[in-house]
């Protein structure tokens, strides 16, 4: 049986046992709640284990360790004594699984797998491997102690096998890499921190460490469009240097080393970028894998309308019609100019089996019928790249109204994400009559906690539509350059 780790964001993994309870052949091994995840076992063929909608990725699973050594020369001699512990034969006989069946390979031609999987092809590459090379990316937190003795540097990257760490070791930034040392000594294989055909991920919370090998390849290549803070929009079937440009910054010029292989970007070499309709993002797109997550909360049933008054990009519409096809309508809206048309640009390129459309609105003044909509779905902005903290704090209840008022009464549910001190008092406090809570937890995304809120819409019927007129701040607020008027809102 086939050994994985399945990663996925924190407070979300009852989505991926889920699905991993109906995969055939599959046993989930419990044990590691530290990490956003699940391990499990499988005879399932790999197409399907790449199949699962709610996992970021999946990784062969090589270690998990409790209590490890946190002083540095203990610590660093503990971590390069493990590879000589794996059983690597296995690994390696999947990971060679997973690259044959990504791989389109002839005699003298090759396409990069994960570019080939997303639909473009390059054949200027040769298949020729000269010799086998790898990275180790480590990655620490300290969630209950202060400290650890080394840094993810002294855990991951091999002094002796780069020169450019030998010049930084003189200058007391990094010692001798355990894990790396201990790789390097065990099979021989070079370092290579560009063109590698092995990665090994270490993550380390507190005193635990997880080892695994990735199976999907990263590296320097992007296949998405970065629209943000930009005015052309590529179309989504535009050649494929267009699809490789990010807007606002140059491709850097990798040299290519012969008979190796540059990799696509980190972004793109995970299971949710596989997804036909991800072609553009913004600067704080969700990834389509939490949208399928927060899906589950919502018992979206057939024919349902799924809104999302806060789009972005447009991840959880599309990502509903992706899904459910055509059993459900997909609706969503934003008041960027960036998001729409990154929403319009994906919604044309996913060419998804159901109906999603994108509106350009203000979502505190909703151009819906009252008691119009099924479910609200709304990763609501947090972090300091969704703007000011004090206006979202002002904007989030606003939204919260306009749910109340669009959910049809009795049936409706949303699920709400937002990190905001606000939402909780309009949800229980304010709008006790009208939506009850059935959940709340905290999910952890990209290093920062977030509030999941549940509800399901009483019978109460809603309050009158009210009219706010904006500010003069809020009718000249800045946006990608230009002072954009909000429209009156359009109320069927």
């Amino acid at each position: 049986m086939a050994h994985y780790w399945a990663s996925c964001a924190g407070g979300l993994q009852f989505a991926l046992v889920k699905e991993l309870e109906n995969l055939e052949g599959t046993s989930i091994i419990p044990g590691i709640d530290t990490y956003g995840g699940v391990q499990f076992r499988t005879t399932s063929p790999l197409q399907k284990v790449a199949e699962l909608r709610s996992a970021d990725n999946v990784y062969a699973f090589l270690s998990h360790e409790k209590n490890i050594p946190v002083d540095k020369e203990v610590g660093v001699a503990f971590m390069q004594s493990l590879a000589s512990k794996i059983d690597w034969g296995p690994v390696m006989q999947l990971h060679k699984q997973w690259q044959e069946a990504e791989e389109t390979c002839s005699t003298s031609r090759t396409s990069d797998p994960l570019l080939t999987m997303n639909g473009i092809t390059n054949t200027d590459q040769t298949c020729e491997v000269t010799q086998m090379s790898f990275r180790v990316t480590g990655n620490r937190i300290c969630m209950n102690m202060k400290k650890h003795g080394y840094t993810s540097m002294d855990v991951a990257v091999s002094n002796r096998l780069n020169p450019v760490y030998a010049v930084l070791k003189k200058k007391k930034k990094f010692c001798a890499a355990a894990i790396g040392d201990g790789i390097h000594e065990l099979h021989g294989w070079p370092a290579d921190m560009r063109s590698y055909n092995v990665e090994v991920l270490a993550w380390i919370i507190d005193d635990e460490l997880l080892l695994l090998l990735a199976l999907i390849y990263s590296g320097n290549k992007k296949n998405t469009t970065n629209l943000q803070n930009s005015s052309k929009i590529d179309e989504p079937h535009s050649n494929h240097a267009s699809e490789e440009q990010e807007l606002g910054g140059e491709q850097a010029n990798l040299t290519k080393k012969k008979g190796r292989v540059d990799r696509p970007s980190r972004a793109d070499a995970q299971l949710y970028s596989r997804r036909p309709y991800r072609k553009a993002l913004v600067h704080t797109s969700l990834k389509p894998s939490t949208a399928y997550g927060i899906l589950q909360l919502a018992d979206v049933q057939p024919g349902d309308i799924v809104l999302d008054p806060m789009c972005g990009c447009g991840t959880i519409p599309l990502e509903a019609s992706d899904w459910l096809g055509s059993r459900i309508m997909g609706l969503g809206g934003d008041f960027i100019n960036t998001a729409i048309e990154a929403s319009r640009v994906n919604s044309v390129a996913g060419e998804s089996a159901g109906p999603c459309d994108i509106v350009q609105w203000d979502a505190s003044m909703l151009p819906l019928r009252t008691a119009s909509v099924d479910r609200v779905i709304c990763d609501m902005p947090f972090g300091n790249r969704c703007g000011n903290h004090k206006v979202r704090e002002v904007l989030c209840p606003r939204v919260v109204k306009q749910v109340v008022r669009v959910l049809r009464p009795g049936s409706g549910v949303a699920v709400l994400m937002a990190q905001s001190k606000t939402m909780k008092e309009e949800i229980v406090v304010n709008q006790k009559a009208y939506l009850s809570l059935q959940q709340h937890f905290y999910v952890h995304m990209e290093g920062l906690k977030v509030d999941v809120f549940v509800v399901h819409r009483t019978t109460e019927a809603a309050p009158t539509q009210q009219i706010v007129k904006p500010s003069k701040k809020m009718v000249k607020r800045k946006r990608d350059g230009q002072f954009i008027k909000p429209s009156s809102p359009e109320i069927a």
